[in-house]
Formats: C-alpha cells, sequence, structure tokens
C-alpha cells in the first residue's frame, strides 16, 4: 500500500540533482541559483556549516511501517539521532551531508516516498484529519481523496513552479482538525442527500498577516475534488505574485483582486477544464490482522495511560492510540523499535499528526 504514487519522472529529477549538487560542490554554480533547485525537492540549509535537512513527503501523515523503518535506518545511517515530525505531518531527517542527499532520494524512491515539493513553490505536503478513516463521528473517510489529488498534482510540471507555496488539507468533519480553513485549499467533508462532498475554503493561511480562508463552494461532490484544486492552481499560477514572495501567498491575490474577480477566474478556469476526471480512488483498509499475544492489563498505570492517550473508533473494538513525541523529535532507535513492533499489524496503522505526534 502507498499514500501516493511516484511520478515517473522522479528518477530523472534526482539524476539532474545529482549533477548540479557535484557541480555547486566543484564551484560551477552559484549557491542562489543552487538554492533554487534544491529546495522544491525539499532539501534545505541547516544553521550548521555543510548540514542539511531532507523533508520526506507523507500525505495525510500516512506511512507505512516498512517506509517508517527505511526511513529511520536513513536517519540513523546518514542524519543526526533523531528522525522529526512537523506541523504538516511529514517527516525531516536532519544532519544530512550533501554528497549522501541522492543516495537518501533514491533509497526513499525504491520505497514509494519522495522528498520532491517538500519545500519551495509547490505543492507542498497534503494534510488529512489525523483521525480520517477511524473517526465515530465523520461522514466518510477523506484519505482517498487526499491519496489521490496527491498522486495527481505531483505528477503535474506546474505543481513546481508556482508563485509560492500552496497548501491543502481535508478535514473528515465539521470540527476541521486538518485545518482546512487556514489552508490555500482546505476540503471539509459532508453529506448532501446522501452523496458524499466537500465544503471548500479558498485563500486562508497562517503565518504573516494570517486570514481564516474564504468559502469558494458550501457544497461540491466528490468527485470535482481535482477539478476544485486544478482551477485553483491554474489561477493562482497565471495571476500570482512572482516579485515579491512576502506579498505572494494565495491569500494576497485573493485580497488584491476582490472575491468577485477571483471567483470569475476561478470559474473560467473550471468551465476550460470540462469534465472530472475519474479518480483513482484506493480505500484504505488494513488487510493484516494481528495474530500475536494479547496480554492483559488491569494496573492503574495502565488504566491512567488508556484514559490519557487510547481513543475508541467507529470500527467496533478497536483503539487509536496517541503516541506523543515531544518536539517531534524521535530517536532513531525508538523510531524503529516501532516500526518493527507495528509491521505486524499491517501497513495502515500509523499517522504523524500536525501536533507532531504520532497515531496507532
Amino acid at each position: 500500500m502507498r499514500f501516493y504514487e511516484i511520478p515517473a519522472s522522479l528518477s530523472s529529477e534526482i539524476d539532474a540533482l545529482e549533477r548540479m549538487i557535484i557541480n555547486y560542490q566543484e564551484g560551477g554554480i552559484e549557491a542562489t541559483k543552487f538554492r533554487a533547485h534544491r529546495v522544491p525537492f525539499g532539501i534545505y540549509e541547516q544553521r550548521t556549516a555543510d548540514t542539511y535537512m531532507t523533508r520526506i513527503r507523507c500525505t495525510g501523515g500516512g506511512i507505512t511501517p516498512a517506509q517508517f523503518k527505511t526511513a529511520a535506518l536513513l536517519s540513523e545511517r546518514y542524519g543526526g539521532e533523531t528522525i522529526h515530525i512537523t506541523t504538516r505531518q511529514e517527516l525531516q531527517i536532519h544532519d544530512v551531508a550533501l554528497k549522501d542527499v541522492p543516495a537518501i532520494l533514491r533509497e526513499l524512491r525504491e520505497i514509494g516516498l519522495s522528498t520532491r515539493g517538500g519545500g519551495g513553490n509547490t505543492v507542498r505536503n497534503i494534510m488529512v484529519s489525523w483521525d480520517a478513516g477511524i473517526a465515530p463521528d465523520e461522514p466518510f473517510d477523506v484519505t482517498p481523496y487526499a491519496v489521490c489529488l496527491t498522486s495527481m498534482l505531483i505528477a503535474e510540471p506546474d505543481s513546481w513552479t508556482l508563485p509560492r507555496k500552496f497548501k491543502i488539507a481535508f478535514s473528515n468533519s465539521h470540527r476541521d482538525n486538518a485545518h482546512g480553513a487556514f489552508n490555500d485549499l482546505g476540503f471539509i467533508a459532508a453529506l448532501r442527500d446522501g452523496v458524499r462532498g466537500f465544503k471548500v475554503y479558498c485563500a486562508g493561511g497562517m503565518g504573516t498577516k494570517p486570514q481564516t480562508g474564504h468559502l469558494l463552494h458550501s457544497f461540491i461532490p466528490a468527485g470535482q475534488v481535482y477539478l476544485v484544486t486544478e482551477a485553483v492552481k491554474r489561477v493562482f499560477d497565471r495571476h500570482g505574485n512572482r516579485k515579491n514572495k512576502h506579498a505572494a501567498r494565495l491569500r494576497f491575490l485573493w485580497n488584491k483582486l476582490g472575491e468577485d474577480k477571483f471567483r470569475a477566474y476561478y470559474e473560467q478556469e473550471f468551465r476550460d477544464l470540462g469534465e472530472a476526471p475519474l479518480l483513482n480512488l484506493r480505500e484504505m483498509i488494513n488487510e493484516t490482522a494481528y495474530t500475536g499475544e494479547i496480554v492483559k492489563d488491569d494496573s492503574p498505570e495502565f488504566l491512567l495511560w488508556k484514559q490519557r492517550f487510547a481513543l475508541p473508533q467507529r470500527q467496533d473494538g478497536l483503539f487509536a492510540v496517541l503516541v506523543p513525541v515531544p518536539l517531534g523529535n524521535l530517536p532513531n532507535g525508538q523510531a524503529l523499535k516501532l516500526a518493527e513492533l507495528l509491521i505486524p499489524f499491517g501497513e495502515n496503522v500509523l499517522r504523524c499528526t500536525k501536533e507532531q505526534n504520532l497515531s496507532l
């Protein structure tokens, strides 16, 4: 099971990045030009000289235990002492030497992971409610829509050359615990006459001059998720500010154009796109059942832990377990032990949360 499909172009892009790294280290290109190429790959320079961070895309924080194990092994082999969980549900490997970056990217690609879009003016990691698929009050599981949309967007060349970063989130209920209303584009799960769909917010954002997103649609059928996203992306691509990055986010474009003009551009792009493509949705089920020994524990310590960190799922008899990770920094050894522990439970059992914790 994968939480997105790797674009066919990724191998050649990694090769090109490796050539550029060698050229940069030999003094063939300037640091500014090199930065423009490495940052969209999720490769950031750290404060310590000659050390870098790699940011791994994890749609909705989803990652299989086997993938998580490989990421921890890469962190142990090439990075620092911990693997880091971000507020956008991604993983980061810190303290990496630049010469080791291509090897990391290739090993990640082999297991269906990529750092592409981890930074720069790109479609960033798509967030999803950490309890999607298990929350008792959700209309439906939004995860398959985020997974499908990720696979479609990261295969499109213009997803890497936008005026500024483009952030998308899916929330599984009106609680909006993925903060869809504070992203460039936010989808909130809803049902209308039994039909799956979304309330859509646009042009929200945090950081400097934060603002709540504007209601773009009170309801769209779920099959139009890609059309809505692509239409907004095209408006941003064609009319966004490429001269001043401090005024380049989608919310600044909305404010500059005004709601009427923004909507007019958006509706024209939506019409030009025509019919919605068939979404390649995959139900995110767990096909492996745990068959090992279950130890009963009625101690006060366990009951207190259960009260604090175990939450009942909508699936009868199953629970989600929250694993707190201080500051999002998980020691590599603990990450490896956790991955090994989870492998017998199946592939769809682990999520990174926006609070920088883990949910099982």
